[in-house]
């Protein structure tokens, strides 16, 4: 015999409805937690109606459902239904819902009196009283099932029983009365998302490997068999995720205010069960990681779609997928971006100090997987799998390069120096300002401690006008004046430094100043 010891649960109110359901076509994941589901097939109609499911998810305004035109839609209604769904036991009153007509006793806590027992046949349970019906030998016993502490069954009980879920309803009244009509719904709903990630694994000095995963977050609804888009982009939300108006019970003309506090709601997902996306891939015989492969994708417009195939994944589930692998080259890129630590115009002072700056190792390999690379973790290993990074990689066009910033250069040292070389305070007079100009020189010193080659790309921004400088700089005069007076300019220089080598390069600029 099985015993079981465990409390009450109410239940619902019983109902049965039956109900038909499309068969789930495409699902195009964005990554604001949004997606379009599109759903197909053909419905049995009752009395010339054709009831579906509502999403209870879709957005404010885009929710939609078609008809062919030889049989198009009047109107459309929305109801609540209770419906019956298997749900496992979890309590004595759920045990002896889901095992009617068998034989069982039962235990009963009468408060003062004695406990007593009673054995014979479930006959009924009826939910919304909680009152268990049982056949004995001696007749017919109703029960209070909040009495019932234990119960024993004399076979193999059930473990699962039809429990009682509403469910917003679709009636679709058809212009003409038929046995089936087809229908195709379109509807952007919440609680869906996709997470992308990089992995960038060096093979050699030139070619390393990049991966892309996406991870789908699924809190909307089940997905099953369906065709799967995951896009690059974001679309226009004019209303965030405010929900719907059929989706909710309340008039909208009475919560104006609680329907619109729903906008831009992140919903969170708790609990949420792993679902195993498994892919079956050969492994070579040179170790992990080595294999390449693609997914199909397609550019439109502003958007990219990453076209998984069909897949199934539950609600409150979670999966990942593999995108694509393929090889890339890359090069070693030492960079060091230098603030306007001086800003004579405000200061009035050059100070003649010397500020050491931090100089960064990165990665850079140009984007040639055919496809872009949206923003994403990315984590770097070498061809010894050592952990070199985890860095964030900006959106990336196909054919343009990306960086990976792997840690802080500390053996390579630069430092920065500006001094004030010459100064007149009778430069210009506009109308009744005066105003003088400086001149101003800085130096950057560079020194390359490791043992081997390396070029540094150095940025030096400043306010002012560069007219003067070393190493075949590249100058960019920026057309905003930060001043009015001065432009916003950057140096770039392209610096070959051999082993242990030290070099200095130097700039002049002016900059005029408001007596």
């Amino acid at each position: 015999m099985k015993k079981f010891i465990i409390s009450f649960a109410a239940a619902l109110p019983f109902c049965v409805a039956a109900q038909n359901s499309l068969n789930a076509k495409k699902v195009t994941i964005y990554k604001n937690g949004t997606a379009l589901v599109v759903n197909e097939g053909t419905v049995k109609t009752k009395d010339g109606k054709a009831i579906i499911p509502l999403p209870d998810k879709a957005l404010y305004g885009a929710y939609w459902v078609g008809a062919p035109k030889d049989n198009p839609i009047r109107s459309i209604t929305f109801r609540n239904d209770t419906l019956k769904k298997s749900k496992r036991c979890e309590s004595v009153a759920e045990y002896l819902a889901g095992n009617i007509g068998k034989q069982a006793t039962v235990y009963l806590n009468l408060g003062t009196q004695a406990d007593k027992s009673i054995s014979g046949q479930i006959a009924d349970f009826y939910q919304p009283t909680g009152m268990l019906k049982i056949k004995t030998d001696k007749g017919t016993s109703w029960l209070n099932v909040r009495n019932i502490y234990q119960v024993e069954f004399r076979d193999n009980e059930n473990h699962y029983f039809l429990a009682d879920s509403i469910q917003k309803m679709i009636i679709i009244q058809p212009e003409k009365n038929a046995p089936t009509i087809a229908l195709q719904e379109f509807y952007l709903q919440s609680s869906m998302n996709w997470i992308p990630s990089y992995f960038i694994k060096l093979k050699d000095d030139k070619v390393a490997r990049l991966e892309m995963k996406a991870l789908i977050e699924n809190g909307g609804e089940d997905i099953e068999n369906a065709e799967t888009e995951l896009v690059v982009g974001a679309p226009q939300l004019a209303y965030g995720l405010k929900p719907d108006p059929m989706t909710y019970d309340y008039l909208t003309i009475e919560a104006n205010d609680q329907s619109t506090a729903f906008a831009n709601k992140r919903y969170e997902y708790k609990n949420l069960r792993v679902a195993n996306a498994e892919m079956a891939m050969a492994v070579p015989d040179e170790g992990f990681f080595n294999q390449q492969f693609e997914t199909e994708g397609e550019k439109y417009e502003d958007y990219y779609f990453y076209k998984l195939g069909k897949i199934s994944l539950p609600k409150n589930a979670k999966g990942t997928f593999p995108i694509f692998a393929k090889e890339v080259e890359y090069k070693h890129k030492y960079e060091c971006n230098i603030p306007d630590q001086v800003n004579f115009f405000y200061t009035r002072y050059a100070g003649n100090e010397e500020n050491k700056y931090d100089v960064f190792h990165s990665l850079e390999f140009k984007n040639t997987t055919g496809m872009p690379l949206t923003g994403a973790p990315i984590m770097a290993l070498n061809e010894k799998d050592l952990f070199l990074a985890q860095d964030k990689l900006s959106y990336v066009p196909a054919n343009a390069n990306a960086s990976v910033k792997i840690s802080k250069a500390v053996d390579v040292v630069l430092k920065n120096q500006e001094e004030e070389i010459s100064r007149n305070d009778s430069y210009k007079k506009i109308g009744r300002s005066n105003y003088g100009k400086v001149v101003l020189k800085g130096n950057i010193q560079i020194e390359n401690y490791q043992e081997k080659a390396i070029v540094l790309n150095v940025v030096k921004n400043l306010t002012g006008e560069i007219t003067k400088f070393s190493d075949n700089a590249v100058v960019v005069k920026r057309k905003n004046y930060a001043t009015g007076l001065n432009p916003v300019s950057e140096a770039k220089w392209e610096i070959n430094l051999k082993p242990n080598e030290k070099k200095t390069i130097t700039y002049e600029y002016e900059v005029i100043y408001q007596l």
